[in-house]
């Protein structure tokens, strides 16, 4: 009895905040991962996450806006914490060899459509039947394929996805919510053409 006394008296004492941590992770794992499909545009919620090795490219104290890792088999992972800078974070992941065209946008908006010539149905093609038919088509896309979200602020692109001179065109809207803080559209625009500047319009849902 003693002796497990003292084990039970080394254990330290947790937080009330620790332990709402814990369950708000269990709860996370709980709940499968899913994307939401909005007409004929690819919009996904940031999801479960998952654990990667990877290799930083931005470093420093504090929290950075956003940070970009590419990983020894290719992919790389892009963590946004704030939506601003979308330069900066397209000069980051073309160092890690991924031609992008990055938007932040607002609450409740999107860029009005269309802003490219896009390789696949996931961004602009006929509208489909049905649902099931909608998330058949996004689905299948090299879209979809090419990027993934990985937790609640992070993505993973698998470059081997995208073909050389095509543009990987990313949307990340603001969400108002701390568990899924954005939004993510994603979609490959074809080689040679060209991504007009975003125009943000109106998109209650």
């Amino acid at each position: 009895m003693n002796e497990l006394k003292a084990m039970w008296q080394a254990i330290p004492p947790t937080s009330p905040e620790e332990l709402a941590g814990a369950r708000q992770r269990l709860l996370r794992g709980m709940h499968p991962r899913r994307r939401v499909v909005t007409g004929p545009r690819l919009l996904v919620a940031a999801g479960v996450a998952a654990g990667l090795v990877v290799t930083p490219l931005i470093s420093g104290a504090g929290t950075s806006a956003y940070a970009v890792a590419k990983s020894p088999d290719g992919t790389v992972t892009v963590t946004v914490n704030e939506l601003r800078d979308p330069s900066g974070l397209e000069a980051k992941l073309a160092e890690a060899g991924v031609k992008a065209d990055v938007t932040f946008l607002g609450p409740d908006t999107r860029c009005a459509a269309p802003r490219f010539v896009s390789v696949d149905r996931a961004y602009d093609g006929a509208p489909a039947a049905d649902v099931s038919e909608l998330r058949s088509v996004v689905e299948g896309s090299r879209s979809f394929q090419a990027t993934q979200v990985t937790s609640i602020r992070t993505i993973q692109i698998s470059p081997k996805y995208i073909k050389p001179g095509e543009t990987l065109v990313v949307e990340f809207r603001d969400n108002r919510h701390s568990n899924v803080p954005w939004r993510l559209g994603a979609w490959l625009a074809q080689a040679g053409t060209p991504v007009k500047p975003c125009t943000p319009v109106e998109d209650p849902h």
